[in-house]
C-alpha cells in the first residue's frame, strides 16, 4: 500500500482523515467522505483514509463501552449513599468516591485515541506511511484478499 512519494494534496487528505478524530465519533464521516472520494485517484489516500475509519469507529465502541462500565459503576455507587442519605451520614461511602475517580479513565482512554490519530495526522502530513497497531496490518491484508 505504500507509495515512494505522495503528492502534497495527497498528504494533505490522509492527514485530515486522521486529524478528524479530534471531532470524536463525527469524524469517522469525513474519513468515509476523504475515502469515497479519492479511492480511484490515490492509493495512499484511500488507505490512510480507511484505516482513520477504522480506528475512529472502533475508538467510539471502546469509548462507549468504557462510559457505559463507568455509568453502571457510578449507578450501582448510589445505592449504598441513598441508604447512608436515609441514616443521616454526613461521610459519602468509599465506593461513591472511587466511582466518582474511576471517571477518569474513559476520559484518558479518549485523550490517549484522539492523540493516536493526531499521530497519524502529523506521519502522514510529512509523506510517510501510517499504520496503526493492529488496524494498519490487518486492513492491508483484508485488502489484499
Amino acid at each position: 500500500m505504500t507509495e515512494s512519494n505522495p503528492t502534497q494534496e495527497e498528504r494533505l487528505f490522509a492527514a485530515l482523515s486522521h486529524g478528524s478524530v479530534i471531532l470524536f465519533g463525527m469524524g469517522a464521516v469525513a474519513g468515509v467522505v476523504i475515502w469515497a472520494t479519492q479511492k480511484d485517484r490515490s492509493r495512499y489516500v484511500a488507505f490512510q483514509a480507511l484505516q482513520s475509519v477504522v480506528y475512529q469507529f472502533a475508538g467510539l465502541l471502546v469509548s462507549m463501552v468504557a462510559w457505559c462500565c463507568w455509568g453502571a459503576l457510578y449507578f450501582a455507587s448510589m445505592i449504598p449513599l441513598l441508604t447512608m442519605a436515609e441514616q443521616n451520614s454526613s461521610e459519602a461511602p468509599w465506593f461513591f468516591l472511587v466511582s466518582l475517580f474511576l471517571m477518569a479513565v474513559p476520559l484518558i482512554l479518549m485523550a490517549i485515541w484522539i492523540l493516536g490519530g493526531m499521530w497519524g495526522a502529523v506521519r502522514t502530513l510529512q509523506g510517510r506511511d501510517f499504520r496503526y497497531l493492529v488496524i494498519g496490518e490487518q486492513l492491508e491484508r483484508w485488502l489484499s484478499a
